[in-house]
């Protein structure tokens, strides 16, 4: 019980009150049911508290993240602004290959529907590439650090 601390509890009890949400959710009606028991099940108490537990749980999560970088400026800011810039980073490259944009279109990705938008194809797209250009240098860099911390100058 000495490890047990107050965030720990806060995490348990996070845990059970979005687990019992989800029983709640599955509880409810099958697509079979009809559309008048989804629109229903929509405007029910259950679909109200997991939608505004799950907004509570991003607000929370942005503020813990907010809160993170504000306490680490405070402690480390060096590694910080690093940090920081690698996030600006990462943000430019985004928004490069969403300027940039991308071939694959509604059609030719043979998704189902006519209400997705071009855009949001785009964005994902963007995304994915994001990512793999991210893991891709990150890669380079663990690869070839060692290499480099060995050709450093050590006079100071």
């Amino acid at each position: 019980m000495k490890n047990l601390n107050y965030f720990n509890l806060l995490k348990f009890a996070l845990v059970i009150v979005g687990v019992g949400a989800s029983f709640l959710l599955f509880s409810g009606p099958a697509v079979t049911d009809g559309p008048a028991a989804l629109a229903e099940y929509r405007e029910s108490a259950e679909m109200s508290f997991a939608i505004w537990f799950t907004i509570g749980l991003l607000v929370f999560a942005v503020a813990v993240v907010v809160g993170f970088f504000i306490w680490s400026l405070i402690i480390q800011p060096k590694k910080t602004i690093i940090s920081i810039i690698g996030l600006v980073v990462c943000f430019v490259v985004y928004m490069v290959f969403i300027i940039i944009g991308t071939s694959d279109t509604v059609k030719t990705l043979a998704l189902r529907g006519d209400k997705i938008p071009q855009g949001a194809v785009d964005t994902t797209s963007a995304g994915i590439y994001t990512v793999g250009v991210c893991l891709i240098v990150g890669f380079i860099v663990i690869a070839i650090g060692p290499f480099i911390g060995r050709y450093r100058s050590y006079r100071k």
